[in-house]
This record gives structure tokens, sequence and C-alpha cells, in this order.
């Protein structure tokens, strides 16, 4: 059986770390018995979906777990998300494949130039390294540093900048708000898990005891 995770950045059975950001909301945590009910039953109605064919991925289309990441390069919770991208390819390899998605919320204002701007590299075949320089940047995100991060990855920097007025790009990254709105996911980082909606970045112990149970089947 093939598991499909979905991460949905900046927005299920696993303990919570970060609570979901709903439009307009700021980030905060979640904490007691009340709250893990609340998420719960918000997590049910979310929409699972088979990953977009045409976005950025790493690992084999035929992996056994696909992990589908939606994410808002602004918030803090989606770094965390990031950093267990990274976990999670380290420790299952090619039995995991990942498919990132965009969620750039409202309340970030610099998130959807951002998110183009991957899209701009991902042209180039430099996404997942524009994507870790963002991370590890989110302070500045402006159109002047992300032409600085350009340069420094070797991109071609006319080209770049062509495709961050591309409307092309613009409507891809736009077109990625909309499912998001659809499939009910209003925070991020969200993650799906074989269908399962999965809301807050968590540690990786949580993660792979449902990714070891679905290998197994």
């Amino acid at each position: 059986m093939k598991l499909v995770v979905s991460i949905a950045m900046s927005a299920g059975a696993l303990l919570l770390l970060s609570a979901p950001v709903l439009a307009g909301d700021k980030h905060k945590s979640c904490e007691g018995k009340p709250c893990a009910k609340t998420q719960a039953a918000t997590e049910s109605k979310l929409l699972a979906a088979t990953p977009r064919a045409e976005a950025p991925s790493l690992g084999p289309r035929d992996a056994p777990v696909t992990v589908e990441v939606w994410s808002d390069f602004q918030c803090p919770f989606c770094a965390r998300g990031a950093s267990l991208v990274d976990e999670l390819r380290e420790k299952y390899g090619d039995k995991v494949r990942i498919v990132f998605r965009h969620q750039p919320l409202p309340t970030h204002d610099n998130a959807r130039l951002a998110a183009i701007a991957t899209m701009a590299a991902h042209e180039q075949g430099k996404f997942w390294e524009m994507h870790d320089v963002l991370f590890d940047n989110q302070r500045s995100l402006e159109r002047e540093s992300l032409e600085k991060y350009a340069r420094q990855l070797g991109l071609d920097l006319a080209r770049f900048r062509k495709a961050l007025e591309s409307s092309a790009l613009a409507n891809y990254v736009d077109t990625e708000v909309v499912e998001a709105q659809r499939r009910g996911i209003a925070g991020t980082p969200t993650f799906f898990i074989n269908g399962k909606a999965v809301m807050g970045a968590r540690p990786l112990a949580d993660f792979a005891q449902v990714i070891d149970a679905e290998l197994k089947h």
C-alpha cells in the first residue's frame, strides 16, 4: 500500500506542537485536552487529494510513501516542518517522496513573492536550494533579498527577475491557495497521512510511528 503524506506549511493521530493559523490569527500554542479535541474535529474535515503532478518533488514517483508539503516561507512553524522533511529523507531515503505545495498566508506580506521566487528557481533546477535559503532567512524575504539569494545560488538573474514578474508563476501560486481553501486548510503547517489530516509541526518520532505502520501493510 502506498502512503500519501501531505504537508501544508504555516497550518491524525499525532501530538500537536504548534496550532494552525487561521486567517487573521497569530501563531499560538495549543495546550490541554479541549484544544486537542477541537484539533481532531478540524482535521477530520480536511480533504485529501492526489499531489499536483507538476509540483517540485524529491524522491522516486513510485516511493511507498509520498509526503506532500504545503508551506508558507514566512511561517516559523513551517521552518520546523522543513527540518522534518530533511529528517524524513535521511531516515527513509527513497522510501519517501517529497512533493512541495504553496500556501502563503495573507497575514505574511512577503510569503507570496517568496513562493513565486522558489518556482522561479525551480525553472532553473534550484527549487530545493532556494527553499532552504528562504527558510534560513525568514526575516529577509523582500525582493532585493530574493534576488541576492538567486545570485548566490548561481541562477541566471535576468531570467529569475523576469520569472518573478511572470503571471504564469503568480497564477501557479494563487491556484495553490485556492486548492488549500477548497480542502479546508486554513493554517500552516498541515499534514495529510494516508488521507488523514495532521495539523502542526511534529517530532520525527510521531511521523515515524505512522509511516512505519503503513510500510508494514
